[in-house]
């Protein structure tokens, strides 16, 4: 038993100082380059960001998806709604989901109509998003 945790305690050792070894070399590999490391996918700035916002648009899509809640509700309700309550709690998301989505369109139409800013920033990011 002794001999077997000597082992694993050796193999652990091990790893780490592979582990450790790697990430180091990997991180004078930039240095010696005077280089960033790559950015990720998700560290990249989006060229679509910068761009204006479309409230017209985003209106109109804010109303599709108003209406798209419902696309799916009896399969849903097959699957998950076992229970009348379930299928109560199903139908009252979906309806809140919905009601907010037509909320968030009449505010980005009164917006663009007035050009009064009745839109918090993040109801221009959650319209900047689904009009893409």
């Amino acid at each position: 038993m002794k001999v077997r945790n000597r082992i694993l305690a050796l193999g652990a050792v091990v790893l780490a100082l592979a582990v450790a070894l790697i990430f180091w070399g990997t991180s004078l590999t930039y240095v010696s380059q005077s280089a960033p490391p790559p950015l990720s996918q998700e560290a990249r700035p989006d060229p679509k960001q910068n761009q204006p916002l479309d409230l017209d648009q985003a209106a109109d899509r804010a109303e599709d998806f108003s209406e798209d809640v419902y696309h799916g509700l009896d399969t849903t309700k097959e699957i998950i709604g076992k229970t009348e309550a379930r299928n109560q709690a199903i139908e009252q998301g979906r309806s809140t989901a919905s009601g907010k989505l037509k909320d968030l369109a009449d505010r980005a139409r009164q917006a663009e109509a007035t050009g009064d800013p009745v839109l918090s920033e993040t109801d221009k990011r959650v319209l900047k998003n689904i009009s893409e």
